[in-house]
């Protein structure tokens, strides 16, 4: 009887052996097979192997380097009272012929200038291929109505604004209006320069004088007297407001420019890190491609 027991025990254990054999074999014929499909030299194998190594570095140049660029970009805010022409003048630098339209909200663009024009093709050599390419940055069109301005002028501070182009109408009959929003600007980026603190560097603004191609539009000398007129005035207005409420500890943070008395200047807010220049131009025949240009590569 213990024959009898021990024929079924042993044939038992040679099943399962059998099993556990051919269950540890199955993965690795499996595997092996596998194997030996992808590396047969089929002609599917080699165009599945010839498409991935071709493809693979196309698809992560789209995906990560382009869409990671196209946020960086350096972005120049458009600022200025309503109909001083700055969409149009945002849409004849890109493109022509120029679109009018009145704008309600923030309107980004891309435009790009060569490259041997920007501040830093300065420092390369004559033969470096990064001179004749493109240089990309972003012009920002806000709206320019009074009650929309606050939200235009914080957009100063964002980490990407690198400029700002205030256009104004060089034809205007009056300038107390242009003369307060500019002031409002300044003021916001003199603010931004003393948080930056020693790590400041020059603050670049261009003040735009548009429509310089009409019969009553003045030079852009004239125009730069009377915004310092308007913006004196403005400034005195502002400090005796705040005096009279009892702000005094307030008065600094809203005197544009260095303290004291006198006329304001344009000049003096290079101390407070700040460099205004003006240009004239219209949109007609894409006059703006060439000084607007010029400045945006200076200031990259």
């Amino acid at each position: 009887m213990q024959n009898v027991s021990f024929v079924p025990s042993l044939l038992s254990n040679t099943n399962l052996t059998t099993q556990t054999t051919t269950t540890m074999a199955t993965p690795a014929h499996t595997l092996s097979s596998l194997l030996e499909t992808l590396l047969s030299p089929t002609p599917t194998t080699i165009l599945i192997s010839l498409l991935v190594v071709l493809l693979t570095p196309i698809v992560f140049h789209t995906l990560i380097f382009r869409t990671r660029a196209s946020t960086t970009l350096p972005t120049f805010l458009l600022l200025g009272p309503s109909s001083a022409g700055k969409t149009t003048l945002m849409t004849s630098f890109a493109s022509s012929p120029a679109e009018t339209r009145v704008s309600q909200a923030p309107l980004s663009l891309e435009c790009d200038i060569p490259a041997n024009i920007t501040a830093s093709a300065k420092y390369r050599a004559e033969a470096d291929p990064s001179r004749t390419g493109i240089t990309r940055f972003l012009l920002q069109d806000t709206p320019g109505h009074g009650k929309l301005r606050p939200r235009a002028t914080e957009l100063v501070a964002a980490d990407t604004t690198v400029g700002v182009v205030f256009v104004v109408d060089s034809s205007a009959q009056e300038w107390r209006d242009a003369g307060e929003y500019l002031y409002s600007v300044l003021l916001r980026i003199q603010k931004l320069q003393e948080a930056r603190g020693a790590k400041m560097k020059a603050f670049p603004v261009l003040v735009a004088c548009n429509k310089c191609d009409l019969f009553t539009a003045l030079p852009a000398a004239r125009i730069r007297r009377l915004l310092e007129e308007e913006m004196g005035t403005v400034r005195e207005a502002r400090s005796r407001g705040i005096v009279g409420v009892g702000e005094e500890d307030r008065e600094d943070d809203e005197w544009l420019g260095e303290g004291g008395s006198g006329p304001f200047t344009f000049e003096a807010l290079e101390e407070a890190g700040i460099q205004v220049e003006f240009a004239g131009a219209s949109t007609l025949a894409d006059g703006w491609r060439q000084p607007l240009g010029k400045w945006v590569g200076s200031c990259l």
